[in-house]
């Protein structure tokens, strides 16, 4: 179950959106199926005209109101003070592949979330005023007024999210459902409602991801804050450096050429709105790291490549205490979003499968995980790739060999994420991985014979020949390589 929560100032607004035909989606049948005092499908708007859509909303978004209003509380977002209105506003869905639920169950799930979420306890008649809403067959709205009923205050949540992922999996469990991972801090932002709408009016893509694969490539060929930025406006986006009174760099934000306000007001995003680990003091941490690996700038070839991807599954799959393999993972994903630069037209995938492992790279707290020497070989692959835009010379059947071994490293990971409970992280390695298999499968080594010349990574890298083609591809279930140690991982 997947739950998120926005905050806002205007509750017939919103439940205007819930109650009426949607935008983003078609709205099915909508009504309320619980509330504050027990009435629940009581407060279901009277119908004024043919469509389910025609319901008088007045009743219920005044009972909402009330204690807000008691109050004195703004009908609107002010202009100064606080940004985080009092209407909170929580959605929750299941898995597609999950079982229908009635409405008398996901009512019986918004009391639980509510309470387990600290907004509104169970057998305390004076807290706040709510409704859940449903529209559809998966999820459902919650709509909260944050203020006691009993006394007027207003109320502040506190660490209402994590408190709402663990009652989901609670409720999961229970039910059923499809079990989601734990709030970890790996996944990156969201694009809002608002900019996907506007993205669509201008005829492209969200801002947000186009700025996050930007900000990730810029960071690859920096070294520090100032040549990052140096970076990114050379890629054609606005970008700037938020300095402390002593002139030290404590953030940045980026924006796209063009994107601005009504009121013409150019829209940023600093880098923690992008993704955890692109937060200033995330990105300073890895460019530490690199300062003593400055590593080779010659261009290199897709067997070196495939050396280096090679050395790196055998240290996933046979960790060293030496080699954080949380380093290893993150790197990979440095990797994919170099050749994928270098392949725009998308012929070969590799912005695909990059996109698709972006969250699998993450350790748990968006951390930038310290680097060994595999980790730092990667690092220093991806730079080079950068730099020389490609690789030296043009090698089909090693473009595709390349591939392969990727996809192999890929599962690889994906395995030693599920082994340590990171589920989310596990599917997009997976993902990832089967992407590329299924782009390059048709491509299997035009010149079969150039490539037996050489040997394959594995090879190279003291495995036996396998029978067969030199790029054999290695279905998901069979992706993880025969073990150096027989004994348990740590």
């Amino acid at each position: 179950m997947i739950t998120k929560v926005v905050h806002g100032w205007r509750p017939a607004g919103l439940l205007a959106y819930l109650l009426g035909p949607g935008t983003s989606e078609v709205h099915r049948s909508p009504r309320v199926i619980a509330s504050w005092d027990g009435l629940d499908a009581g407060w279901q708007p009277e119908r004024t005209g043919p469509s389910e859509y025609d319901l008088q909303l007045g009743p219920l978004v005044d009972a909402l109101h009330a204690p807000a209003i008691a109050a004195g509380l703004p009908t609107r977002a002010p202009q100064n003070g606080s940004k985080r209105g009092y209407v909170w506003h929580c959605s929750a869905r299941v898995a597609a592949s999950d079982r229908t639920l009635d409405d008398r169950q996901w009512a019986d799930i918004a009391r639980e979330l509510l309470d387990g979420a600290g907004i509104a306890e169970r057998g305390d008649p004076g807290g706040p005023r709510w409704v859940a809403i449903r529209h559809a067959e998966d999820h459902i709205h919650i709509a909260a007024i944050l203020v006691r009923q009993d006394t007027g205050r207003r109320i502040w949540p506190h660490h209402d999210y994590p408190k709402l992922r663990a009652t989901a999996r609670a409720i999961e469990q229970r039910l059923g459902l499809t079990i989601t991972a734990v709030a970890d801090d790996t996944a990156a932002r969201r694009p809002g409602r608002g900019e996907i709408e506007k993205a669509a009016r201008q005829g492209r893509g969200p801002a947000r991801p186009e700025l996050r694969r930007a900000a990730h490539e810029a960071a690859i060929r920096a070294v520090g804050p100032e040549e990052f930025v140096a970076e990114l406006r050379a890629m054609g986006y606005r970008a700037e450096l938020r300095r402390g009174p002593s002139g030290d760099a404590l953030g940045y934000r980026i924006g796209r050429a063009g994107d601005v306000t009504t009121a013409g007001q150019q829209v940023f995003f600093s880098g923690s709105k992008l993704a955890p680990d692109l937060s200033l003091p995330q990105l300073c941490r890895r460019w530490a790291q690199n300062a003593d690996r400055p590593g080779s700038a010659e261009r290199p070839s897709s067997a070196e490549a495939e050396d280096v991807v090679v050395r790196a599954r055998v240290a996933v799959g046979t960790p060293d205490p030496r080699e954080g393999v949380d380093g290893i993972v993150h790197a990979t994903g440095d990797v994919l979003t170099a050749l994928g630069a270098n392949d725009r037209g998308h012929k070969q995938g590799w912005s695909d499968a990059a996109e698709r492992y972006e969250r699998a790279s993450r350790a748990p707290g968006g951390r930038v995980p310290d680097v060994g020497p595999v980790g730092a070989e990667l690092r220093s692959l991806a730079r080079r790739l950068l730099a020389a835009r490609g690789f030296r010379g043009k090698d089909a059947a090693g473009s595709v060999a390349l591939a392969i071994a990727v996809a192999g490293l890929l599962h690889e990971i994906a395995a030693w994420q599920r082994e340590r409970d990171r589920a989310h992280q596990a599917a997009a390695a997976d993902a990832a991985g089967a992407s590329l298999q299924a782009r390059h499968l048709a491509r299997r080594d035009p010149h079969p014979g150039s490539r037996a010349a050489r040997g394959s990574g594995r090879e190279r890298a003291g495995f036996p020949r396998e029978p067969g083609s030199a790029t054999q591809v290695v279905p998901e279930s069979e992706a993880r390589m025969t073990r150096r140690s027989t004994g348990p991982r740590p």
